[in-house]
């Protein structure tokens, strides 16, 4: 079982609607639990939630970036278009045993994505931003 937790490589894109699943629910258990500091909700319930055949880790190691930037969400929900930059942005799997410094993917690569989908720019910045 450790070999599941122990992947290597990147992470695989995902479905944005599998997030948006994750996201919704996780919000749903929170409320449920207040003052809770955390609630675990098991693997099975994310496989019955998401779409057939959703690669459930990767799924939720991709959530964790929304949940870590969940205050520069406006009224703390992502955007469609954050939910989509989320799922397929590049990312690696952290190592068991290493020790990270500062954030596991690049923060400014996920605000340019996101700031090109939220304005159609088709993937091309303009100069000036």
């Amino acid at each position: 079982m450790i070999e599941h937790f122990n992947r290597s490589g990147s992470v695989p894109v995902v479905d944005a609607a599998d997030l948006k699943v994750m996201w919704a629910y996780s919000q749903e258990v929170k409320a449920q639990h207040p003052g809770a500091t955390s609630v675990a909700v098991g693997a099975a319930v994310w496989k019955n939630l998401c779409s057939p055949g959703a690669d459930i880790m990767a799924v939720s190691y991709r959530y964790g970036i929304l949940m870590s930037l969940q205050s520069a969400w406006t009224g703390g929900q992502p955007s469609e278009n954050a939910f989509k930059v989320a799922a397929r942005i590049d990312l690696n799997w952290m190592q068991v045993g290493v020790v990270y410094q500062g954030s596991q993917f690049n923060l400014e690569q996920f605000f340019t994505e996101l700031l090109v989908e939220e304005h159609g720019l088709g993937g091309v910045l303009p100069e000036y931003l």
